[in-house]
């Protein structure tokens, strides 16, 4: 079974937080493609401070507490466990590692500064964020926030990365999880999408609260799509130019080195959807 490593910022749970990494964890946990050898937190939605002790909640109510959980860190590259984690692992199993990497870039940047073939030790990296054209939804403008959280992060990562695969906000619009066909999973009898719907609920709240949307995007589950499931996607290689000044908005078409890049699209969005919520209900937890 091949590995897989998630850096993600999730707040799954955390009222006016989004749910999508959490989301991700366990569409990526149904999957019988990954071993999931760790996951390491970073910031994003919120602190670390606070991502890093609800993962650890999180991956308990969901029965996966042995999953290892790494905190990661803002600033100092060797004083940060989640870096050398990523770093170490890579090391050892050279060639075999995925990435998905869900929210800032920030322990990937770090792995790179601990040890400089991290990226070549890597198999892919797939990656949530970054736009190529204004995010807007409903007339409202979202700004990006993964790839201009810690925009320094971002350039190192998409300079020296290796094998990238990105989840756009753009891309992402594609495919909108309806309320309805939320509400449907709590009609299944089972104990964990029960769970999941009631827990899930304060966000689609939210963002018909916010954004006017009768559902959600699952931004960082796109991200994890991608890489366990490619034939859902259409591969779309494109030069992409980011600077630093660029990221600072995520904007991926600025005025750096040109690179190819795949940026996928949704083949079928009705049957991307409805392969997602197949994983919820493949998926079960120890209560």
């Amino acid at each position: 079974m091949e590995k897989l490593i998630i850096d993600c910022d999730n707040t799954f749970g955390i009222e006016g937080c989004d749910i999508d990494d959490g989301l991700a964890i366990i569409y990526a946990l149904a999957s019988n493609k990954y071993d999931i050898i760790g996951i390491t937190t970073t910031f994003g939605n919120s602190t670390i401070d606070t991502v890093y002790p609800n993962t650890l909640k999180f991956m308990k109510q969901i029965g996966r507490p042995e999953i290892p959980v790494l905190k990661g860190a803002s600033s100092n590259a060797f004083d940060n466990q989640a870096a050398k984690f990523l770093a170490d692992v890579a090391e050892q199993y050279k060639g075999q590692i995925s990435v998905l990497a869900t929210g800032s870039l920030t322990n990937l940047y770090h792995a790179y500064r601990i040890d400089g073939a991290f990226y070549e030790n890597l198999k892919e990296l797939s990656l949530m964020g970054g736009i190529t054209e204004p995010l807007i939804i409903n007339g409202k403008v979202l700004n990006e926030l993964n790839f201009s959280c810690d925009y320094e992060a971002s350039f190192n990562v998409l300079t020296y990365g290796k094998n990238i695969k990105i989840a756009t906000g753009n891309n992402c619009l594609a495919a909108l999880f309806t309320k309805a066909s939320f509400d449907k999973l709590n009609s299944e009898g089972n104990a964990f999408l029960s769970w999941l719907y009631k827990e899930g609920q304060y966000w689609f709240k939210r963002e018909k609260e916010v954004f006017k949307n009768e559902g959600i995007y699952k931004w960082d589950v796109y991200a994890a799509a991608v890489l366990i499931n490619p034939d859902l996607f259409h591969d779309r290689l494109i030069a992409v130019a980011p600077d630093r000044d660029s990221l600072k908005t995520g904007f991926l078409l600025g005025e750096g080195e040109k690179r190819i890049v795949n940026l996928p699209e949704i083949k079928d969005p009705a049957v991307y959807i409805q392969h997602v919520y197949e994983a919820y209900k493949a998926f079960s937890f120890i209560e």
